[in-house]
């Protein structure tokens, strides 16, 4: 370990131990709150874990509401993207990802830089009954009654930031309350990592696109892990012409709308990207640069068959309901 990762460790060390010893605040709202994070920088499947957990709730007939940072918006401070009833902003104001969520659940989204704020607006202005934290395992300054932590190979693997990828050292899969695994075998890695009242369990992706697959495709994409979509529309059968992949939250230019109907149009394909792209990517397109482009979409979705997940969730909420009633 270098002395860069030392320095990084012993941060990280003293500032979960000042939130341990409540030397640091916790601020609890007035509705249940689920954290739904990783330790690790990077994609790890946390909008399909978002989105699983709020039609999981919706299923058992709670309201909930989605808080989150709402990275490389064009805005500032507190944002309603959703307010139970309609989208409320922009796809550039809101950032992709909330604004994904709002256009796919139908549920209250707040985006905030602080969520402690986001988290007590959507409490106490917003139809909801249960608050779940998009990216939130490291934001402790929030009170929560239950904590999903994501982790992969990557994580398992992994050293500290600077150098490396973890946020977190390992041992601090002992703070969470689930911990869902990207496949079976990190069960043995991770169950010595954390607490014997853990819930381990582990997911599968589904990924559903109607995309002819008689037609060679071009893929779009702006998202953390660009193998994945390829992978699954090959493992599906799709013959992948070309992918045109940009960073992360990439912002969409005309230039860029262009390019992908250009690149359509020369290999006779059509288009597919993700939830995450397409508003991006529609509201660019002011002047129907695409509009004889085929143009489809991947969805993706989270599986986690374990019925103690969703035990542990409804536990966790009820438990934090009746100490809110105290």
């Amino acid at each position: 370990m270098s002395i860069l990762q030392r320095l990084y460790s012993w941060i990280i060390t003293r500032r979960n131990a000042q939130f341990d010893a409540r030397t640091r605040p916790i601020v609890p709202v007035t509705k249940p709150v689920i954290s739904i994070g990783n330790i690790s920088v990077g994609g790890t499947g946390k909008s399909p874990a978002v989105q699983l957990v709020a039609r999981i709730l919706l299923k058992h007939g709670m309201r909930p509401a989605i808080v989150m940072r709402g990275y490389r918006r064009r805005s500032r401070g507190l944002v309603v993207v959703h307010d139970g009833s309609d989208i409320l902003t922009t796809v550039e104001r809101a950032g992709d990802e909330a604004f994904m969520h709002a256009s796919m659940l139908g549920v209250p989204v707040v985006v905030s830089s602080d969520k402690v704020q986001a988290a007590a607006y959507a409490a106490g202005c917003l139809p909801c009954d249960v608050i779940i934290v998009d990216d939130g395992y490291q934001h402790r300054a929030l009170h929560r009654c239950c904590d999903i932590v994501l982790v992969n190979d990557e994580t398992m693997n992994g050293t500290l930031l600077p150098h490396g990828r973890l946020r977190e050292p390992l041992s601090e899969l002992r703070r969470a309350s689930i911990i869902v695994c990207a496949h079976d075998g990190l069960r043995a890695n991770v169950l010595q990592c954390s607490t014997p009242n853990a819930r381990i369990v582990s997911s599968t992706s589904v990924m559903q696109c109607d995309a002819p697959k008689d037609a060679p495709v071009v893929i779009v994409s702006g998202i953390a892990n660009p193998e994945r979509i390829r992978i699954s529309l090959e493992q599906q059968g799709y013959t992948i012409a070309k992918h045109i992949a940009f960073g992360d939250h990439h912002r969409y230019r005309t230039a860029d709308i262009w390019k992908i109907r250009d690149v359509a149009a020369s290999l006779t394909a059509v288009v597919v990207t993700t939830d995450k792209d397409i508003a991006k990517i529609r509201s660019v397109d002011s002047s129907n640069d695409l509009q004889k482009t085929p143009l489809y979409v991947a969805h993706v979705q989270m599986m986690i068959h374990a019925p103690e997940f969703t035990e542990r969730i409804l536990q966790d909420i009820k438990n934090e309901d009746c100490h809110l009633e105290e």
